[in-house]
């Protein structure tokens, strides 16, 4: 069985950063501040550079105690012996992720804003579910917007955990929190910080997370 309780809290998300020495810096000032769960993203770099970067930053991972998350790459993940993958709405079903990837990982999946991909990401063997855009992201400046109301509708119909993500910052995350949502990801807020180690640490303490545990 996966543990599904890890999908708690600060969940940190890679930006697109081609330079490894520089991306393993931003990771590790995160995981120094308190972060235990990253995902890493890469949707610009090749194959091969994907599997350089990930490499290092499951090292640090590694040193850490902290759970790495692929984002996409079944076979990276496989090769890394990662915790888990995380799939959008272009990658593998996740019936043909599972059987890929055995039923010891953890597969995440993106369900915006729709609570129909909700029921079929739960109904088809998720562990867990990540809806978003809350707010404006640049990274994602077309995704669908989400509402506290869909959170909640979602937060209903499945007991999996639930990721809040888009746009979310030290500002804004307080209005997601005092509304229930317990796992938060970030990018920008957080690696493009003037200090992630502090930045990291301000979010663990909003969210009321033993940055020890």
């Amino acid at each position: 069985m996966v543990n599904t309780t890890i999908i708690n809290g600060l969940y940190a998300i890679t930006p697109d950063e081609p330079d490894t020495d520089k991306l393993s810096a931003k990771v590790l000032a995160a995981l120094k501040g308190g972060a235990r769960l990253i995902q890493y993203r890469a949707k610009t770099l090749n194959e091969a550079h994907q599997f350089f970067q990930a490499e290092a930053i499951k090292q640090l991972c590694d040193r850490y105690n902290a759970y790495l998350i692929i984002n996409d790459n079944i076979q990276l993940c496989l090769h890394l012996d990662a915790f888990g993958v995380h799939l959008g709405e272009d990658d593998t079903m996740i019936e043909s992720a599972r059987k890929i990837i055995g039923p010891e990982k953890l597969i995440g999946v993106s369900c915006y804003n729709s609570l129909d991909r909700v029921a079929l990401a739960q109904d088809s063997g998720a562990d867990y579910l990540a809806l978003g855009a809350f707010f404006y992201t640049p990274t994602k400046p077309k995704a669908p917007k989400v509402s506290l109301n869909i959170f909640k509708q979602a937060r209903a119909q499945t007991q999996l955990p639930i990721v809040a993500i888009g746009g979310i910052t030290l500002e804004n995350a307080p209005s997601l929190i005092i509304e229930g949502v317990r796992t938060i990801a970030v990018i920008n807020s957080l690696f493009m910080s003037d200090n992630i180690e502090a930045t990291t640490r301000k979010f663990i303490n909003l969210l009321n997370i033993d940055e020890k545990s």
